[in-house]
């Protein structure tokens, strides 16, 4: 036994071994894949870096270009000569003087981009050019004085006149919702203070169209997800897109994008969030060096870019999974080896046990079918795991049979929840007994917790012994016990013929109590018993005192009192069930303490002996006596009440009332209320 215990443990120790040699591996590997896909993710980030500040360093560049060439023409001689005399309202400047300023816009037009070119440059020079592009001088009011054709007309409030240097920004819309971008500079000089200050600006216009737009392309980029736009960035999370985007949505036009506000927050940033699409992408952002509060935003979808890192990951994972796993099974096979032949002299070591045991077991099996008890071995869940012949003789079923059915399908619901119940406490450690009656026989009952070894799970013994002639006995003893305590109480009470029934009534009234404050069977019986010998003391009462119809002296009144403490010394020694002879004992006790014999207060005063103070004194009071006339429910009650927390408990009082008043009460003992005549046997 012990060689194979020692097999089995070390067995257990090598599978344990190679099973954390695994789990180690294995989280290893997990560690490793992880490490080599925050390393690919870092690569992607690089590689938006790289695409960011290329896109950002072509846009500043085309911006810059463009307000480089406003800001010339706002420097240049002739235009400042120009723009003083229009500041200066002196109208009558030369014709030919405005000519050549027009020129010279329309060739800087020409040359820096401010003129778009279209198929309509291709016709006549009479055909009317669409306004979409060019340079203007505009006074600070919004009218313009000299602009090249095909100069977009802007409105008082469509560019921004009240700046104080150079600006970009964006214009109104033209008709194909394309974005106008307006450059605009300052004409300054002594020429234009001379001229009484008013502003005068160069601006020029074009729409942000193709050749813009293709300073936010990659070369060479072949993602299908990554996209790069501008916007200006607003409160909370709003941005405004001021490129075209690649899931559409208008230009122009705020809308909530997490992915561009991030870039807004932190340029330079890189992070996982969801854009304008509401798409999950990595992004990062770029501020423009030009003079714009524009933000360059570079993403593309986590899903394209995560697919590469958890291809590359899951590849890795297989890869040294099966290496791990190919070192595993090699472990394995060496552990095999060097184990089979120990597996071998463990399993003839089991195969001799086993035929031991099972001798055993037929010994124990014959030992146990020869008590005269039944038996049986359970598991939690009621299943038999060993049983005697006796058990089967008992269930009627052969125990050959019970084995591995579960015994609560052999009996009724009743006994089945109470057996359930029981094995329920001995599986938590709690032995229980109770008695079970099956047709005719009554079984004592037992469940003890029962702790097996091996394959068996059994957790409880169930042991069933017929007591059926001892329950028969015993009963038959009680019926006779209680005969007897009748036959003496009718004995009692033929000495005085004007309490005759005096004890059933204080036996019935005291239960009924008992019953109303919920107290269970044997508390109930036990105030009965001690109800029908409450007068027991009265064979020590001379009859001429009982039957006396003038009212008692002092004497006699002592003499009635003092015997029911003379009833309870009679009973003192006798086996009731219950504490029949402390109530009749403590029957005098009041509730404050001021009561005899010992002066007992409250709860310390035996609870039947309160129930049984109240019913005797109800009984006496509503009966008639040889010297009085009874005093009716009502009148008794108030009594009653008012000794309540005096001499009586209230509870016990508040119970009676109840039973008077909500129970029939006042019907169901109507008849004490009835004298009884002194002939009447």
């Amino acid at each position: 036994m012990a060689g194979a215990n020692e097999s089995g443990k070390s067995i257990l120790a090598a599978a344990a071994a190679i099973v954390a040699i695994a789990a180690i591996g294995f989280f290893l590997i997990l560690q490793f894949a992880q490490s080599e896909a925050e390393q690919n993710l870092g690569r992607w980030q690089d590689r938006l870096n790289l695409v960011a500040d290329s896109r950002a360093v072509e846009v500043s560049t085309w911006l810059n270009r463009h307000i480089g060439s406003v800001e010339e023409l706002a420097a240049d001689a002739t235009i400042q000569l120009y723009a003083n005399q229009a500041a200066s309202a002196e109208s009558d400047f030369a014709e030919g003087q405005r000519g050549y300023v027009f020129a010279l816009l329309s060739a800087a037009a020409e040359r820096e981009g401010f003129h778009e070119q279209r198929a309509i440059d291709q016709v006549a020079a009479n055909v009317k050019r669409p306004q979409r592009a060019g340079l203007a001088i505009i006074k600070g009011d919004g009218s313009p004085l000299v602009a090249t054709t095909g100069m977009p007309i802007l409105r008082p409030n469509e560019w921004p006149s009240d700046s104080r240097g150079s600006f970009i920004a964006l214009g109104p819309r033209l008709e194909d919702k394309t974005p106008l971008v307006l450059f605009g500079a300052r004409i300054t000089g002594e020429g234009m203070t001379a001229a009484g200050g008013n502003d005068v600006w160069v601006v020029g216009a074009r729409p942000l169209n193709e050749d813009f737009l293709s300073t936010l392309v990659q070369p060479g980029a072949a993602s299908k997800t990554a996209e790069t736009y501008l916007v200006a960035p607003q409160d909370d999370n709003i941005v405004v897109p001021l490129t075209p985007l690649m899931k559409g949505g208008r230009i122009g036009e705020p809308r909530v994008d997490d992915a561009a506000a991030f870039a807004a927050r932190e340029p330079g940033g890189f992070s996982t969030q969801i854009n304008y699409a509401d798409t999950e992408v990595l992004v990062t952002g770029r501020e423009l060096s030009a003079p714009v509060s524009w933000v360059l935003v570079r993403t593309i979808a986590s899903e394209e870019a995560m697919a590469d890192i958890n291809e590359r990951r899951n590849g890795l994972i297989i890869t040294l999974s099966l290496a791990a796993l190919f070192v595993i099974a090699a472990l394995v096979m060496v552990w095999r080896h060097g184990v089979s032949r120990k597996l071998e002299a463990s399993y003839k070591e089991q195969a001799a046990l086993s035929e031991k045991n099972e001798a055993l077991s037929r010994f124990l099996q014959s030992v146990s079918d020869s008590q005269p008890t039944a038996i049986a071995a359970l598991a939690s869940d009621m299943t038999v795991q060993f049983a005697n012949q006796h058990l089967g003789d008992v269930t009627g079923i052969p125990a050959t049979e019970l084995t591995g059915r579960r015994l609560d399908t052999a009996f009724s619901n009743e006994i089945a929840t109470n057996l359930r119940q029981g094995v329920s406490a001995a599986s938590e450690g709690r032995g229980s007994t109770q008695q079970l009656r099956l047709e005719d026989q009554i079984f004592q009952t037992q469940l003890v917790p029962l702790k097996a070894e091996g394959e068996n799970n059994a957790s409880a013994l169930l042991v069933m012994q017929d007591i059926s002639d001892l329950v028969a006995a015993k009963e038959q003893s009680e019926t006779l016990f209680k005969q007897l305590v009748s036959t003496l109480t009718q004995i009692i009470d033929a000495r005085d013929p004007w309490s005759k029934h005096h004890s059933d009534r204080v036996a019935d009234v005291a239960h009924t109590i008992a019953q109303e404050l919920g107290w269970d069977d044997d508390a109930v019986e036990s105030v009965r018993t001690a109800g029908q010998l409450v007068n027991l003391g009265k064979i020590f009462v001379p009859t001429s005192i009982l039957t006396k119809q003038t009212p008692l002296t002092d004497e006699e009144l002592s003499l009635v009192r003092d015997s029911m403490q003379k009833g309870a010394t009679l009973v003192a020694g006798l086996d009731f069930k219950g504490p029949v002879a402390n109530i009749l004992g403590q029957m005098r006790e009041n509730w404050d303490g001021s009561g005899e014999p010992d002066g007992l207060k409250g709860d310390a005063i035996e609870p039947g002996a309160r129930i049984l103070s109240v019913a005797n004194a109800f009984v006496g009071m509503v009966s008639a006596r040889a010297h009085r006339a009874g005093l009716g429910f009502d009148k008794t009650m108030d009594i009653l009440n008012g000794d309540a927390g005096k001499r009586y408990e209230r509870r016990t009082v508040a119970a009676l009332q109840n039973i008077l008043e909500n129970r029939d009460g006042r019907n169901r003992w109507q008849s004490y209320t009835t004298v009884v005549e002194q002939d009447e046997e």
